[in-house]
């Protein structure tokens, strides 16, 4: 029997990417596996802060060890204490029984904090206090147990919203996440990761290309799984994917910076695409002639 240890997951197993933003973000994360560093993730919402704090958990040395997620922005005020360090028996009316706090679930894990800066400045103080110390005591008791677990945080917003001294605790490392109307090279790969046995036609991979995606990778997986359900079992086609409207195209070229050839080619896509590749009627609202419509066809690489 082979005595080799199994091999260690890499960051590359969890993003495939072909993005240089996000290879960047790749490289700083694989920097701080072995470190105990505290890490503070920021991007827009959908873009995967779970799910990178997650893979740095497994792929690093506590990976055997629990990775715990603390949900700020839907903790009450009141709970916060209880969730964080725990209670003794009879600290109030309903503590019934010893609670551990997640601190101490997590053990030598990773705690992460998701959304830190939803906190409130008085939980973000208490906060700052087991962090700072390393050390907190559940509410009723005596002992002081020692926070052995590594940090790591996110944010989807301004991390100026936070505690200035605090802030200096969580971010000894910021890995700032793109996008995905920034990494558009990426979705094709990320849609094939969330169809499993259902197919995209072209025209619905186009129309993924083109879409502004405000709500991120999550909005994608939650338009792919959606259209799988509303297919036949075999193909997804654009009539499924109900993205892209004019108002959204000129916002994506603005914003993306198209240049006219690049904003001429999109709408051109879309246009086959709402009318299923009749050329005539798409030249009819193009207001072209159907030999131009077949000649920028051919100029864009339209299929």
């Amino acid at each position: 029997m082979s005595s080799r240890k199994p091999r260690e997951p890499q960051l590359q197993h969890f993003f495939r990417t072909r993005n240089a933003a996000m290879r960047e973000v790749l490289q700083t994360a694989g920097k701080v596996l072995d470190r105990d560093a505290s890490v503070l993730i920021l991007g827009e919402s959908g873009t995967g802060k779970d799910y990178l704090a997650q893979a740095i958990h497994a792929c690093g040395p506590r990976r055997d060890e629990p990775f715990v997620v603390i949900e700020c922005a839907s903790i009450p005020s009141d709970l916060f204490e209880s969730e964080l360090y725990g209670h003794e028996r009879g600290t109030f009316t309903d503590a019934h029984t010893r609670k551990i706090g997640k601190l101490e679930m997590a053990r030598r894990g990773t705690i992460y904090f998701d959304e830190v800066a939803a906190l409130p400045p008085n939980l973000q103080a208490k906060l700052l206090r087991a962090i700072q110390e390393r050390r907190y005591t559940r509410l009723g008791g005596t002992q002081s147990i020692e926070l052995e677990a590594r940090v790591i945080s996110s944010s989807n917003g301004n991390p100026d919203a936070l505690r200035r001294d605090l802030l200096y605790r969580i971010n000894v490392v910021t890995i700032s996440l793109p996008p995905l109307r920034e990494r558009r090279e990426d979705i094709p790969a990320l849609a094939k990761q969330f169809l499993r046995r259902v197919k995209l036609t072209a025209e619905a991979y186009d129309m993924l290309a083109t879409y502004s995606w405000p709500g991120n990778i999550r909005e994608l997986r939650n338009v792919i799984e959606r259209a799988a359900l509303m297919s036949d079992g075999k193909e997804i086609g654009a009539e499924l994917l109900p993205l892209m409207n004019a108002p959204q195209l000129v916002e994506s070229a603005t914003r993306d910076q198209w240049t006219l050839d690049e904003l001429e080619s999109h709408y051109i896509r879309s246009v086959l695409r709402i009318t299923k590749s009749n050329f005539s009627r798409a030249a009819e609202i193009l207001g072209i002639n159907r030999k131009t419509l077949l000649e920028k066809r051919r100029k864009y690489g339209i299929e």
